[in-house]
């Protein structure tokens, strides 16, 4: 059922109402162009000629009427509800900072964050499952680990953290073999270190991301420098080339999905790069470490 609007309001905005509906009408624009109709199950059909999703789509993902997310991509004064700007939120693929960002600019306060501990549900630990060979994971508040695959596990071997150290930070910047691991470790540091900061977003002051953070910068000094310099580029999609010390280098390429229900969790799927070579080699990794724990 598509949500409706019982009436129409001037919002109340700090400052410059109009300033703030400007802010709102580029932000949901920007926020649309990036997202690949691919992405969301969409084919290309006739021609677009602008980039990203149109609003019709977004509409019909949000379960909103066209004419009045237009009027709202406008930047026209109407009143919004947080459930329909939740459902925004989903079908833009906001990540939890942008999320309390299109809140704000819509004059509601951001949503209450999830609690800490996320559970994964069966569905989702299916998925996991069904992407193996191919590594997978899924993490949640301060980029913890939550699950993982067989494969994934074969690369990381992410069981060997200490529970209350299941975290993407700290494999990164704790664990000696995220350096042996990762070629290109100098690069992919500071990423996770400003992902880590844009998907924190205003929860970077609660005590859970405090302990972390604080935990980090002492054990770290790569950490603390890179933590210095307030960068904020969270992403979603890439290439990462790993080395096993015994079979070699592979490619991975990876992106990640926000679950809908449980907007604190991340899933992340890899498969390997298209060079002829990678899938080869990622299948040896994962069966010689499969081997060993046998």
């Amino acid at each position: 059922m598509r949500h409706q609007l019982s009436c129409y309001k001037v919002l109340s905005y700090p400052g410059s109402a109009s300033t703030t509906l400007a802010e709102l009408s580029d932000f949901l624009k920007s926020r649309r162009a990036r997202i690949s109709p691919a992405t969301v199950g969409l084919t290309n059909g006739r021609r677009r000629r602008t980039p990203g999703l149109r609003r019709e789509e977004v509409a019909d993902l949000a379960g909103v009427g066209l004419t009045w997310y237009t009027w709202l991509e406008q930047g026209r004064d109407i009143r919004v509800s947080p459930d329909v700007l939740t459902a925004i939120a989903r079908a833009l693929q906001l990540e939890p900072a942008e999320r309390a960002h299109l809140f704000r600019l819509a004059g509601h306060a951001p949503p209450v964050p999830e609690a800490a501990a996320a559970s994964i549900s069966p569905r989702l630990r299916r998925v996991l499952d069904a992407w193996d060979p191919f590594p997978a994971h899924v993490a949640g508040r301060r980029r913890d680990l939550l699950a993982w695959n067989r494969a994934s596990e074969a690369i990381n071997d992410w069981s060997q953290l200490p529970e209350d150290r299941q975290n993407l930070l700290w494999f990164m910047f704790m664990v000696p073999l995220a350096r042996r691991l990762l070629v290109d470790w100098e690069k992919e540091a500071p990423l996770s270190v400003a992902a880590l900061r844009a998907e924190a977003g205003r929860d970077l002051g609660e005590p859970d991301y405090q302990e972390l953070i604080t935990e980090l910068l002492a054990g770290s000094p790569e950490f603390a420098a890179i933590w210095a310099r307030q960068d904020v580029r969270g992403r979603q999609e890439g290439l990462k080339r790993f080395r096993d010390p015994e079979l070699g280098r592979f490619d991975l390429e990876f992106t990640s999905f926000q679950v809908a229900e449980q907007p604190s969790l991340r899933l992340y799927l890899y498969t390997p790069a298209d060079d002829g070579r990678s899938e080869a080699k990622l299948r040896e990794v994962v069966a010689a470490a499969n081997t060993e724990k046998a």
